[in-house]
């Protein structure tokens, strides 16, 4: 019999959820038309398209469906975002952390090179903004992930609010690693820009949302047609947009359960872990109400974790070595480097990111293979 692999790498990608499938394939199995025509088939075409806004609105927690965009994942809609709000805006400052996604940083660094000033959100020990060390310095944008990518820590959404409402600036949300885990401000308040990854929550690899609340300076990034309400060109990819909108009621119905699991999960990976490998260190918060409980970022002094992950995945246990989201010029993830890691600890960084299907039953044996894996790997190096 095969033996059993534990899946814990869900931040780069898992299984479609149920409903998801089963409404792509729906859509699959039809005409294929376009939602912009005026025939028949065009019509249920956007009913289709409409009902997934609907959908993915609830999920937000917002009564502006039509401020909706549905793009072609995370990476476009952190950069819509920014990029159409500084074409907008035409001036100002930008508020962000060191530690942001590099869709985020490099979106930044265009602005800036373009004439926006930037003041940095310091940061402590654990990924934490540190909200009141921020120097002000007049209107324009504050950036904020809800959740880090690398670290795990949940942010302080209403001291984001206060200070960009101390400044008169947008507030952009960064929710493509914490959207679902973690609770958005109730109805979406204070918050001017949202971005949500689809394949994280269950969704289609290829789909994300973009919300812009009426009123917010902002302009299209992609332009050529007037679909998404003008807001996005080019023909809606209506398959994997009625999957993110499936995927999405379900978690509407179901956070709850899928916060939990993942959490209990957490927990127990976490504890044996630190029993079994006195090496293992963790970066960012203790589990709790602080840290995404989908996420585990643990370095292994003295190993590399690109050899660590190989070794993992040979005793099968998948997860990901390094930062998930580096540019090719990174040599340590910026938030490894931003809460003071050595660099010994950021060239040994793993993630394990769990999922709403992740089972705690299964995580004293995945931590027994973590322990054999660098066991195994460091009599290696040693010889």
């Amino acid at each position: 019999m095969a033996e059993e692999r534990i899946f814990l790498d869900h931040a780069s990608g898992g299984p479609l959820l149920p409903a998801a499938r089963v409404e792509m394939e729906r859509v699959l199995s039809g005409e294929g038309a376009a939602p912009g025509g005026g025939h028949r088939e065009a019509r249920e075409a956007r009913v289709i398209l409409e009902a997934a806004r609907k959908q993915s609105a609830e999920f937000l927690g917002t009564e502006e469906p039509d401020r909706l965009v549905f793009t072609s994942g995370g990476t476009e809609a952190v950069q819509a975002a920014i990029r159409g709000w500084g074409e907008a805006a035409g001036k100002g400052t930008i508020y962000v952390s060191e530690i942001e996604h590099p869709a985020v940083e490099t979106a930044v660094r265009r602005l800036q090179k373009s004439g926006f000033s930037v003041v940095p959100i310091p940061v402590d020990g654990e990924g934490r903004l540190q909200w009141k060390r921020v120097k002000p310095a007049g209107p324009g944008l504050v950036c904020v992930h809800v959740a880090h990518h690398d670290l795990g820590t949940v942010q302080d959404l209403v001291q984001a609010r206060v200070l960009a409402n101390s400044v008169k600036a947008q507030l952009f949300l960064d929710g493509t690693f914490g959207a679902g885990w973690i609770d958005l401000p109730r109805e979406l308040e204070g918050v001017d820009l949202l971005a949500v990854s689809g394949h994280r929550l269950g969704g289609p690899k290829g789909s994300g949302l973009l919300w812009v609340r009426s009123g917010t300076a902002w302009k299209a990034q992609l332009e050529g047609g007037r679909q998404e309400n003008d807001q996005r060109a080019g023909t809606e990819n209506l398959p994997a947009i009625a999957g993110l909108g499936a995927a999405l009621q379900e978690w509407n119905r179901d956070a709850g359960k899928f916060r939990k699991c993942a959490r209990e999960s957490q927990e127990v990976l976490w504890r044996e872990i630190r029993k079994k490998v006195s090496s293992a260190k963790l970066h960012g918060p203790e589990p709790g109400p602080e840290r995404s409980p989908a996420h585990l970022g643990l370095s292994f002094a003295g190993l590399e974790a690109e050899s660590l992950a190989l070794v993992l995945d040979r005793v099968g246990v998948v997860a990901r070595g390094g930062s998930g989201c580096v540019t090719r010029e990174m040599r340590i993830p910026p938030g490894m480097r931003a809460i003071g890691a050595t660099p010994e600890e950021a060239r040994s960084l793993i993630l394990f990111t769990l999922g709403r299907e992740t089972r705690a039953s299964q995580m004293a044996l995945a931590a027994q293979r973590v322990a054999d894996a660098v066991l195994r790997l460091s009599d290696a190096f040693a010889m």
